[in-house]
């Protein structure tokens, strides 16, 4: 199962609001096997390696973007799915990360 988290600075309010846009919109399209999950960004470096994809909704500090290089973990710019000012193709760049993962087991 690959895993999503979603970080904003509280970790409640809208990186929950961007879980949910997320797994309405892998829930529209039939995408099963796709756990996503919400964190404040306080805790972020400290469990960012037991993720596949990061949505994050500001933009990564050196520490979490170094993390993410390490550990092969794509970044996905999450302002777009919170605000929904492209519909569909916000999801693209989520989409393409997760299909290279897939392709890649």
């Amino acid at each position: 199962m690959l895993k999503i988290v979603v970080a904003c600075g509280s970790g409640i309010a809208t990186s929950e609001t961007v879980v949910g846009s997320i797994k309405t919109f892998l829930e529209k399209h039939s995408v099963t096997g796709i756990d996503v999950e919400a964190t404040d960004f306080k805790q972020l470096s400290s469990v960012l390696a037991n993720y596949d994809v990061y949505v994050w909704l500001a933009k990564p500090t050196p520490e979490i973007q170094e993390i993410c290089e390490k550990e092969g973990i794509p970044d996905v710019n999450g302002v777009d799915i919170l605000t929904g000012a492209k519909g569909d193709d916000t999801y693209l760049d989520l989409v393409n990360a997760l299909m290279k993962l897939r392709n890649a087991s």
